[in-house]
């Protein structure tokens, strides 16, 4: 594989892996909205939900910062460093 399919490939999965990310983000509040909307629901339980999403977003961006800071990494390093780095990986 060349040293440009290899990038691109690193890309392109880096991409569906942040676009996976953000629909769960997205079909996870949704659900937390609809349940929000029954007005069955004490303010305490909608507290607890909202910390609950929160909390679990918070860990996703923080695992999605940890992921664009090694593509910056990989980017940005100079040509030789990034073939090392991929022998050392083979």
């Amino acid at each position: 594989m060349h040293e440009g399919e290899a990038l691109f490939m690193l890309l392109l999965g880096g991409f569906i892996g942040i676009t996976t990310t953000l629909v769960i983000q997205w079909y996870g509040r949704r659900k937390v909205k609809a349940a929000m909307r029954v007005e069955s629901i004490p303010a305490t339980r909608q507290n607890e939900l909202l910390s609950n999403e929160n909390e679990a977003m918070r860990g996703q961006m923080s695992r999605l910062e940890e992921r664009l800071s090694v593509m910056e990494r990989i980017t940005t390093d100079n040509h030789m460093s990034l073939n090392q780095e991929f022998e050392r990986l083979r």
